[in-house]
């Protein structure tokens, strides 16, 4: 592994493993820098690959799930896009032994998920979104065909659990319509925000509010709030 805020011999060989081979070395190395090393880091790349992750993600799912609902969809773009899967794709990379970091600073798990992002902002800026897709559609396959192998609630509760936050709570907060036909509205709380879902039975209102709170996230994560 190349020392702290070194590169090393190992560029070469990471720009492989990630799919694309810089034109411009300066651009990578930009996206390979935390503040802690020097003032030009990597965030301003990591604001725009976040984005344009989102992008390449959604476009894939709409194109290969046509008949997923939104609640699939979003379930998918939340797995695909949350910090834990970023830092599967820089393991993968082997981001972490050529990220520039300051003295002491260690290479920690957000710091691999920004970078990554930040690598894929690089790719945008200099060959755009077709470029950007060729890299993000091969690293993120697993996750992209089997996130939805869980649903709402489940894949809340991983968010929650992921961030030693406390776990959702559900609430039946309405009741209405005839007996055979109840329509149940559900509210759920967490630290990480609340929604409401409606459904015939708890457990599917419980399920359409997990849904709606996982789409809001989906919103924050675009806006560079990670979960």
């Amino acid at each position: 592994m190349a020392p702290k805020g070194s590169v090393g011999g190992g560029l070469a060989e990471f720009q492989q493993r990630v799919g694309y081979v810089f034109a411009d070395e300066a651009q990578l190395l930009r996206a390979l820098t935390h503040s802690s090393f020097a003032a030009e880091s990597y965030e301003r790349l990591e604001f725009l690959g976040d984005r344009v992750l989102g992008l390449v993600v959604a476009e894939w799912l709409l194109q290969n799930f046509s008949e997923a609902d939104e609640g699939e969809l979003t379930r998918r773009l939340t797995a695909a896009v949350r910090q834990s899967a970023l830092v599967e794709v820089g393991k993968k990379w082997g981001i972490g032994a050529v990220m520039r970091v300051g003295p002491g600073e260690a290479v920690k798990e957000s710091v691999l998920a920004d970078g990554v992002e930040a690598v894929l902002g690089a790719v945008w800026l200099e060959s755009g979104l077709a470029a950007v897709r060729a890299v993000v559609i091969p690293a993120w396959q697993d996750v992209l065909t089997v996130a939805d192998s869980k649903d709402g609630r489940s894949l809340l509760q991983e968010l929650l659990q992921g961030q030693k936050l406390a776990l959702a709570d559900y609430k039946v907060v309405e009741a209405s319509g005839p007996d055979h036909a109840k329509v149940f509205t559900v509210m759920v709380k967490c630290a990480l925000g609340e929604a409401s879902g409606q459904g015939g039975s708890k457990q599917l209102a419980s399920a359409a509010a997990a849904d709606a709170l996982l789409a809001k996230l989906v919103g924050k994560m675009t806006k560079n709030e990670k979960v």
